[in-house]
């Protein structure tokens, strides 16, 4: 059986609704969409080199700070990978957060510091500027009007090497429909 990595965005955790739909449209392919701990963004990077080194994921689907992860994990372990309305900086976009804040999907509160962000930052300067995806390995999600990020054609000449950029209107950044993510699984997938 194929296996779907899913990686949530910033705020949200595992098992949030984008994974059970998928679960729903996909019930041939075995999802794993864990809880990302972004406040300590360590843990979260050493819990996708494991997941990617145990599970060996088909395909890994990431959105937003999930994104992020999900080109990370494109380039380090040649996975393809769906990237979904991404952050690329998010020592930056993230700023917004610090203090308190609430998961929006288990309501649990938690404070985020600098510190925390400073890891993203870190992290951004030693392993994600090297970051370089191949083309037929990867496509790019983008919602045309994404308030929180917004306009993300830039990733096309960041991107240069890689082809496929779907932009979609109506989706916002939490990119409200699987019904494309599902298409691009397929196509990588090859049905």
């Amino acid at each position: 059986m194929k296996t779907i990595l899913y990686i949530h965005g910033f705020n949200s955790a595992g098992g949030g609704t984008k994974s059970e739909l998928l679960h729903v449209a996909l019930p041939k392919y075995k999802i794993l969409s864990p809880t990302f701990d972004y406040k300590n963004f360590d843990a979260a990077v050493k819990l996708l080199n494991s997941l990617m080194k145990v599970n060996r994921p088909d395909v890994v689907v990431g959105t937003s700070l999930g994104g992020f992860l999900a080109m990370y994990a494109g380039y380090k372990y040649n996975a393809k990978c769906i990237i979904i309305n991404p952050t690329t900086h998010p020592s930056e976009t993230l700023a917004r957060f610090v203090g308190e804040n609430k998961n929006l999907l288990t309501k649990q509160k938690y404070m985020f510091t600098e510190s925390d962000l400073s890891k993203y930052k870190d992290f951004e300067d030693k392993e994600f500027k090297q970051i370089s995806l191949i083309d037929e390995k990867t496509h790019f999600l983008l919602s045309n009007d994404d308030e929180l990020l917004g306009d993300h054609h830039y990733l096309e000449q960041k991107y240069f090497s890689c082809k496929h950029f779907s932009y979609f209107d109506g989706y916002g950044h939490r990119f409200t429909s699987t019904k494309p993510i599902v298409a691009a699984i397929e196509n990588l997938l090859g049905k």
